[in-house]
């Protein structure tokens, strides 16, 4: 082997990330182990096998540094674990892309057959479901309708909320950092991140309809919107803590889950909702929902965005999570289901988020 070509590889690995520990001393043995059946070669063969030798630990560091950059996949000698069964989804009607955390592992289906399982923390599906945005080991990361990722970041941490303005420009989340869970918002291309509140709780921004404005739960549980163009904090007079927030899909109303039940805040208006006993609560076609538990089934009353009651219906089992389009009922078949069955889950999943694009 040329010194050149020893000059041209050996920059080459520089680039790459320092290999798992042992891994050279790996490549090593199983290159010896392979060349024990030579015999006494000539001089010159056994220089040849001395630089092949040197050549599979190279490629073997090599494999090991894009392994840890995470561009490569490397498994020595493991038999590859059997694939979890994959929830069921099917797209609801009129929906461009549905997105389901089941016991840790996201699953997505978009138009266009695309469908994805992997394990994460949190997701976001953006504006028509073009995108997916999930909390993927430490780091952000934006997988686009075919399966490839669009981008990733390291964040330094586990992100455990995500929320995707509904123009699709940004992207709010939560990352757990050390003993803190911090709010950052970063531009849906992936750049420009912005450091929002170093303390806050792990509660899933909402975004005004505008996307000039998003709310969320700072460190002391009181409920903060924040303007974006004039980067000021408004604190929501509702008693701490707030365990949820959701702004209506049109106009400046919030929702948000208290202490005392559900409120309502539009144009500086507060008016109390529901009781401390609700199941979940949402914005279905324009109305707040509220689900609140009943013998065998869960009522679920609607409301205008100023308050006013707006009727209400019966949902059969437990109602999971409330989306614009949809409630989620998860019944004793362990089937969640609304207008129309999403998927089957396992006995006792735990279903931590769920979103419709």
């Amino acid at each position: 082997m040329s010194s050149e070509l020893e000059r041209r590889l050996e920059g080459l690995f520089a680039q790459g990330p320092e290999p798992e520990p042992g891994a050279a001393e790996e490549a090593r043995h199983r290159a010896l182990r392979a060349l024990r059946p030579v015999a006494t070669p000539h001089r010159g063969l056994r220089a040849a096998v001395l630089a092949f030798a040197g050549v599979v630990v190279l490629l073997v560091i090599a494999a090991g540094s894009l392994a840890a950059a995470g561009a490569l996949h490397v498994s020595i000698g493991a038999k590859p674990k059997p694939a979890r069964p994959t929830p069921h989804l099917t797209l609801p009607k009129r929906a461009n892309g549905v997105a389901a955390i089941v016991d840790g592992r996201l699953s997505v289906v978009a138009r266009g057959g695309f469908r994805s399982e992997v394990a994460a923390s949190a997701a976001a599906l953006s504006p028509r479901a073009l995108y997916v945005a999930a909390g993927i080991g430490d780091s952000l990361v934006a997988m686009a309708p075919d399966g490839r990722r669009a981008w990733s970041r390291p964040v330094g941490g586990k992100v455990v909320a995500i929320a995707w303005a509904p123009d699709g420009f940004q992207i709010a989340y939560v990352v757990h950092t050390g003993q803190r869970y911090v709010l950052h918002v970063i531009y849906g291309n992936g750049i420009h991140d912005t450091l929002i509140d170093r303390s806050v709780r792990a509660v899933r921004p909402t975004w005004r309809a505008d996307s000039l404005a998003f709310a969320y739960v700072g460190g002391g549980g009181r409920a903060i919107v924040y303007d974006l163009g004039h980067q000021s904090r408004e604190v929501v007079a509702v008693d701490p803590p707030v365990t949820a927030v959701a702004f209506a899909p049109s106009g400046d109303a919030l929702a948000l889950r208290g202490t005392s039940g559900v409120s309502l805040v539009e144009q500086s208006a507060f008016r109390h909702i529901a009781a401390a006993d609700v199941e979940a609560f949402g914005w279905l076609h324009g109305r707040l929902a509220v689900a609140v538990p009943g013998p065998g089934s869960a009522v679920i009353r609607l409301f205008a965005p100023d308050g006013a009651s707006r009727g209400s219906f019966r949902a059969r089992g437990i109602v999971r999570a409330i989306t614009p389009r949809l409630v989620v009922v998860q019944r004793k078949q362990d089937v969640v289901a609304g207008q129309t069955t999403l998927f089957a889950i396992p006995r006792h999943a735990t279903i931590r988020g769920l979103e419709i694009g």
